[in-house]
């Protein structure tokens, strides 16, 4: 048996502040250790750890153990241990040797062997964690599919320069703030830069402020331990564990809280975090990435992102170019865009024509790559004989985005910039049918901002209460 002051890690030692004795660590622990809880050790170990209990808790909070196993052992009960253990990292497979059924998140294996366990105690946790990662719209750990590598498109200097830009940024595993316009391909930018770095074969996991209010935002990203508010039984996993190796990025923070932002900038400074209904910290091993839908400057102005925030990730900033900046890139974007939309909705590839492509280059796209992509889908849906003419294309386009701003969106002292506002955000949720999450998404903004705004216009009574 080890004592409680060390344990023995594939052959050295680590003491229980995580500081080896021999050799250096190579960077954060990634996923993958057994943690053997009061067992004698073997004299040769593979990617095994061997701690008395005492010690168990303090490991596991460290990062890295994919499977915990739980030996007999006189001087504890093994499955009040097992539902501690369980409490601090649920994504972790905790086995009970020795005993039969499963209660408070640990799996009795009865008579199977340690070796056979330990297989499929691995096998759970690898199905469990890639299950969660593809339920937040991530990339499992070892999928290289990542949509950025194919939605960069263009050779045009603007956009070589961005993605050169990334690669530089990936190099240091350092936090990192991406901004650019709305309609602009931010996500894909940020799995472009995960899948450049050396944790392209970890999980990529996004996490979108815009959509959830405070409480379900910090439990998404912070997880829970169990009984930690009315109705969690369970602790539930976080975004940030999920992450773990990888790369989790927080797409529209400038949405969220201060309460919240708070909570990402310790996770910053201190590289862990807090699970919510707990104080016990767990050590951090993610890339973070931060995402802003305007410059930095501008949501600092205007109260958005907290200053301490923007201190921690402003030594690696990247701005997205627009599709003013790269006008030139026009023409692969339309072929790139057509040839998606005929793959997802099953219809013919068409032919367009020269002058097509003239015309769109052509335009003051204010709604970016976003709004270029709906004209390319519509060039699919509405193709007669595998062509598409410029004639009705342009009937699909703006009028008046080349000369001056219509007269509807000019400030001429009877309209205010608030008037205009809210016209475009009334007929934003007509068009949308009501409907304030895809109306938030539309408009870039987070839907806890679009219900503050009704509300306050509701309170003033210039729109009305059903709205």
């Amino acid at each position: 048996m080890v004592d409680g002051s060390t344990l023995s890690v594939a052959g050295h030692f680590v003491n229980n502040s995580g500081s080896e004795g021999h050799a250096p660590t190579n960077g954060s622990p990634q996923r993958g250790c057994i943690l053997h809880v009061g067992a004698d050790q073997p004299q040769e170990s593979t990617n095994a750890l061997y701690v008395p209990a005492d010690a168990a808790a303090e490991r596991l909070a460290m990062g890295g153990i994919e499977v915990v196993v739980l030996h007999r052992n006189p001087t504890c009960e093994i499955h009040h241990l097992g539902r501690q253990l369980h409490d601090i990292d649920p994504l972790a497979t905790v086995l009970a040797m020795g005993e039969q059924g499963s209660q408070g998140g640990v799996i009795g294996v009865g008579d199977l062997a340690c070796d056979q366990a330990v297989a499929w105690g691995q096998s759970r946790y690898a199905a469990k964690l890639d299950a969660l990662v593809r339920q937040q719209g991530g990339s499992p750990a070892g999928e290289f599919a990542c949509r950025g590598c194919d939605e960069l498109i263009g050779g045009g200097e603007a956009m070589s320069g961005f993605r050169s830009r990334l690669r530089q940024v990936a190099e240091h595993d350092v936090p990192t703030l991406i901004h650019g316009s709305c309609g602009t391909p931010l996500e894909p930018a940020a799995r472009w830069l995960h899948v450049s770095s050396g944790r392209r074969d970890q999980p990529f996991v996004p996490v979108d402020c815009r959509a959830d209010p405070d409480p379900q935002l910090l439990v998404r990203i912070f997880g829970h331990v169990g009984n930690a508010f009315p109705g969690a039984n369970e602790p539930g996993p976080a975004a940030v564990a999920l992450a773990a190796g990888g790369t989790l990025l927080l797409d529209g923070i400038e949405h969220a809280s201060r309460r919240v932002q708070m909570r990402v900038v310790e996770l910053l400074r201190d590289s862990s975090w807090r699970p919510i209904g707990t104080e016990t910290t767990i050590a951090s091993h993610a890339r973070i990435i931060i995402m802003l839908r305007q410059p930095p400057l501008q949501a600092l102005v205007a109260g958005d992102l907290q200053r301490e925030l923007m201190e921690h990730v402003s030594g690696h900033v990247v701005r997205m170019p627009t599709l003013a900046d790269r006008a030139e890139d026009i023409p692969d974007l339309i072929r790139h865009h057509v040839t998606q939309s005929a793959l997802r909705l099953g219809r013919p590839r068409p032919q367009i024509d020269d002058s097509i492509f003239d015309m769109l280059a052509a335009e003051r796209w204010t709604g970016h790559d976003r709004e270029l992509e709906l004209v390319c889908e519509r060039m699919v849906l509405h193709a007669t004989a595998g062509r598409v003419t410029a004639e009705v294309v342009a009937t699909w386009i703006v009028s008046g985005q080349q000369g001056s701003p219509s007269d509807s969106l000019v400030c001429d002292g009877g309209r205010t910039l608030e008037d205009l506002e809210r016209t475009a955000i009334l007929a934003t949720l007509a068009y949308h049918k009501g409907h304030r999450r895809r109306s938030a998404e539309a408009l870039g903004i987070g839907v806890r901002t679009l219900g503050l705004k009704l509300r306050r216009w509701k309170d003033a009574a210039i729109v009305p209460e059903t709205i």
